[in-house]
């Protein structure tokens, strides 16, 4: 399901420089020392120094959507000048990163990948999101350690990538508990088109509706939309109480006036608006009253508790990229656990790092807090690649439109609707 539906609405890319400077030549691990980097280590893995860790990335600095995620680079280099600067890295040695543009082409990712390995001699990826599926296929068949968004179903059942969340082709009964809870009972869904597949994001949101007793009354392509006056009829013709699917800010923010004109409300007879994107500040400063009382799920914890990794987040987000405003964005966030969780692989394999050390020593981790960011506040690195997530946040927005309101300071949590049971559910009537 979603956050990040986002990888599947919004193809994922980063503009990204050294987090603080690439070492000139990297030589093999030598001799330890006062560095802190231990006793002698052996001489033949890649990407370590006395004194760095050598990691790579690859993102579409060029091409469609380079714009998009630029905070995701900001949220690494951020973590990781907290890391070289304020702990003295990790083990005496500086992390840095090399980087490729693949233009968003998957292709090209495959090469610029090889090219990590090969070229630069990387130890392991913090992978940006929107890397693609035969990408992920050679970093297993290399057995490089891996740390990312797991946007891809790809990752499931990967030993060597890790994530605090995972994304696959079956769905989740969040989505729709959520709207029982909210008083939700017949549903309009938003989809792209009227050929949604089984891998689609509408499918999951339809299979966790029906899993929760939702019915599906009516699916608006919205390609097709033409007049939302005449959407909000229908809406109400069909005593329709749920609005969720492909429903985005700015389609939301047309609708829903429309309804409200013909006496349907948000908390009146319309239980819950339900969107995939839009927990940042530009929605709320473009479309304001308009999405009052519109909910949004998202796989971060809502800013608004400032819980004590947050602050973390931010202060070190002001102190070591500024130029991100505001800095409390989910591709900041994604960042940073990214950084966070190659950190702790690097803890993890001791002194001497392998590539190995690394990916046995940080798959053994049992209680990962997610740097007090991600909805799960301990994840279980030994289990939680092998299936999706099923914990989100559900955020609101406020009666004036000025602000977000989280629902709970809990997440809203369900269980897994495999890629079978969805089919099932989604032939149902």
């Amino acid at each position: 399901m979603l956050s990040p539906a986002k990888s599947r609405l919004i193809r994922a890319a980063t503009l990204a420089v050294s987090a603080s400077g690439l070492a000139a030549s990297l030589t093999a691990c030598g001799q330890g020392g006062a560095s802190g980097a231990g006793g002698a280590c052996s001489a033949t893995v890649p990407g370590i120094t006395p004194t760095e860790v050598k990691a790579g990335m690859v993102w579409s600095d060029t091409g469609p959507g380079a714009e998009t995620m630029r905070s995701f680079r900001a949220g690494v280099d951020a973590r990781l000048h907290v890391a070289n600067e304020e702990d003295g890295g990790v083990y005496g040695r500086k992390v840095t990163y090399a980087w490729r543009d693949d233009q968003a082409d998957p292709v090209l990712n495959v090469s610029m990948v090889q090219e990590l390995l090969d070229q630069e001699k990387i130890f392991g990826l913090i992978y940006a999101p929107g890397g693609g599926s035969d990408s992920a296929k050679l970093l297993q068949e290399r057995n490089i350690p891996v740390t990312g968004l797991a946007s891809d179903p790809v990752w499931l059942g990967m030993n060597n990538m890790f994530s605090w969340f995972y994304l696959g082709n079956g769905s989740s009964t969040s989505l729709g508990k959520y709207v029982r809870e909210q008083g939700g009972t017949r549903a309009g869904v938003f989809a792209i088109s009227a050929s949604a597949t089984n891998g689609d994001y509408t499918q999951q949101v339809v299979a966790s509706l029906k899993a929760n007793n939702v019915q599906v009354i009516k699916t608006f392509p919205t390609s097709q939309i033409t007049s939302y006056q005449a959407v909000a009829q229908q809406i109400k013709a069909e005593d329709i109480d749920t609005l969720t699917g492909v429903l985005l800010p700015d389609a939301a923010a047309k609708l829903l006036p429309e309804l409200a004109k013909i006496g349907i409300t948000l908390g009146g007879s319309l239980k819950v608006a339900l969107m995939p994107l839009g927990y940042n500040n530009s929605s709320l400063a473009t479309y304001g009253a308009a999405l009052a009382g519109a909910s949004i799920f998202t796989s971060v914890q809502p800013f608004e508790l400032n819980t004590a990794g947050q602050q973390k987040f931010k202060q070190a987000m002001s102190d070591y990229a500024p130029e991100i405003q505001p800095p409390t964005q989910d591709q900041a966030v994604n960042g940073w656990i990214s950084a966070d969780l190659f950190i702790h692989g690097l803890q993890a394999a001791g002194k001497c790092p392998t590539r190995e050390s690394f990916i046995s020593g940080l798959r053994a981790v049992k209680d990962y807090d997610g740097a007090g960011l991600t909805p799960n506040t301990s994840n279980d690195l030994s289990t939680n690649y092998r299936e999706i997530s099923t914990c989100y946040f559900a955020i609101k927005i406020s009666k004036d439109g000025s602000r977000f309101e989280p629902s709970s300071s809990t997440a809203t949590c369900g269980d897994v609707i495999t890629p079978e049971q969805m089919a099932a559910l989604n032939q149902q009537p």
